[in-house]
């Protein structure tokens, strides 16, 4: 019910009970009471032309003005609740604000501390596969030196097989030749055969070739003297071989141990690269998972401040209307106050 039904009941219905004392000057009061308002007025007309009485019209307005009392209470406590409600949601709303602002913070530092983590491990990953190439350039280093010296060794020994082999032949021949009753035909013959055996075998210009050339050229004592230095020549040869198969068994075993060792230490930069790979590849994903999250959070960080600003905003237009409505209803309460209090008076001046 609005307010100014009351005037639909002054001014369309005292009229028809003017046969009640002081009804025009009561119609005179009631029209210098300014209002807008013309609702209900027809029913107020229809009641007091159908021979209502003022006191019934008393009636009639009290019950609005109860209604209109009860219409503005009931809207003051919904706009209680309501503006309640409002505020507790902008609040939580704040809330959740401030907590995602946080956690963003905190995501954030966490992937920088996480880019940093990830930056050492690669780098660590780096140091070891340079380690692994260094050893692998090493072995394959050590491998080739071995095979050489082993083909060094095998071309050593095959010479000085060589020199022993022809110097086991010329010395018994030459002692021989010399211990001979016949030995001077015997040494020239076999001399000559032997130098030449001698040079096809070691070269024409190899040591003992040349010395073996020069019994032909000198008597037995001489010669003796030249079986004795190649005997001690040979004595030499056979332990220079030795030597030789000596420190070729030294090497291949030094050679072993250092391919161990190597081995031993790529396996556990091996296990080493394993660990750091799957750290990494750990790292990597809660990376992925971090900024997924951060994603969600910013994503959401947005639709919570622009639900904030909705929800404000709506509030705002909310108490803003109720101040209008509330204000408008005041109004009209007042109205009919008024009104209501003159039919009341001039009710009871009439009884």
């Amino acid at each position: 019910m609005k307010a100014i039904l009351i005037l639909g009941l002054l001014v369309f219905g005292i009229t028809a009970v003017e046969l009640e004392a002081g009804v025009p000057i009561l119609l005179k009061e009631i029209k210098a009471i300014k209002t807008d308002h013309t609702e209900f007025t027809f029913l107020l007309d229809l009641e007091l032309s159908q021979g209502g009485k003022v006191s019934e019209v008393v009636a009639l307005v009290g019950d609005l003005l109860e209604q209109m009392k009860r219409d503005q209470l009931n809207d003051d406590l919904e706009y209680a609740h309501r503006t309640t409600t409002l505020g507790l949601d902008i609040e939580w709303l704040i809330i959740v604000l401030r907590n995602l602002t946080k956690e963003r913070q905190d995501k954030n530092n966490q992937l920088s501390e996480l880019n940093q983590v990830l930056v050492g491990l690669q780098q660590q990953m780096d140091a070891i596969t340079e380690q692994l190439n260094i050893l692998n350039g090493k072995e394959e280093q050590l491998r080739q030196t071995r095979a050489q010296e082993a083909a060094s060794y095998q071309a050593r020994q095959e010479n000085n097989g060589k020199v022993l082999a022809a110097l086991n032949e010329i010395i018994p021949k030459l002692q021989v030749a010399v211990f001979d009753q016949e030995g001077k035909s015997l040494l020239q013959t076999e001399q000559f055969e032997i130098v030449e055996k001698i040079k096809r075998e070691l070269g024409h210009n190899h040591p003992i070739a040349i010395m073996v050339a020069m019994t032909t050229k000198f008597d037995v004592p001489t010669v003796k003297r030249i079986i004795e230095k190649l005997e001690h020549i040979r004595n030499a040869v056979i332990a220079l071989m030795q030597q030789e198969d000596e420190q070729e068994t030294q090497s291949q075993i030094t050679f072993q141990t250092q391919i161990q060792e190597i081995a031993e230490l790529r396996e556990r930069f091996s296990k080493d690269f394993e660990v750091t790979s799957q750290l990494i590849k750990k790292r990597t994903n809660d990376k992925v998972l971090l900024e997924k999250r951060l994603t969600i959070i910013n994503r959401d960080l947005s639709l919570t401040e622009q639900l904030l600003i909705q929800t404000r905003e709506y509030k705002e237009q909310y108490d803003a209307a109720y101040a209008v409505r509330k204000g408008k209803r005041i109004s009209e309460i007042k109205t009919v106050q008024q009104a209501y209090d003159l039919v009341d008076n001039h009710a009871k001046k009439h009884k």
